[in-house]
């Protein structure tokens, strides 16, 4: 029986093959997605990779990190409408929400609530 599941998709891929190159991924990263941060004990060395990923791959949204980004504002000090930014404040707001996913997909979620 299992070995007709597997051939029903016509992969030469086990579970164990799958479970590795998973395994695989979240060590190393893809262009695609980061590198994740599994525990706590391996901050260091991961932060200087995740840091390199996010320049290489999303280097708008490492400079919202390095500018510390700020809701726009309109001549009032109120913050603007998202339907009120310009296309350049719309660009930043992306690059903002940007890193906060590459965060959130590269931090295993039980370290992130400590974060």
């Amino acid at each position: 029986m299992d070995n007709e599941f597997y051939n029903a998709f016509a992969t030469s891929s086990t579970p164990a093959v799958i479970a590795q190159a998973r395994n695989w991924e979240n060590e190393t990263g893809t262009t695609q997605k980061p590198l994740k941060l599994l525990s706590i004990e391996e901050y260091y060395g991961w932060k200087d990779i995740f840091e390199n990923w996010v320049q290489a791959n999303h280097l708008r949204s490492w400079e919202c990190i390095l500018k510390k980004y700020v809701l726009p504002r309109t001549d009032l000090q109120v913050i603007k409408e998202l339907s009120e930014f310009t296309n350049q404040e719309r660009n930043m707001y992306k690059a903002e929400k940007m890193m906060i996913s590459l965060l959130q997909q590269a931090i295993k979620e039980d370290i992130f609530i400590l974060l």
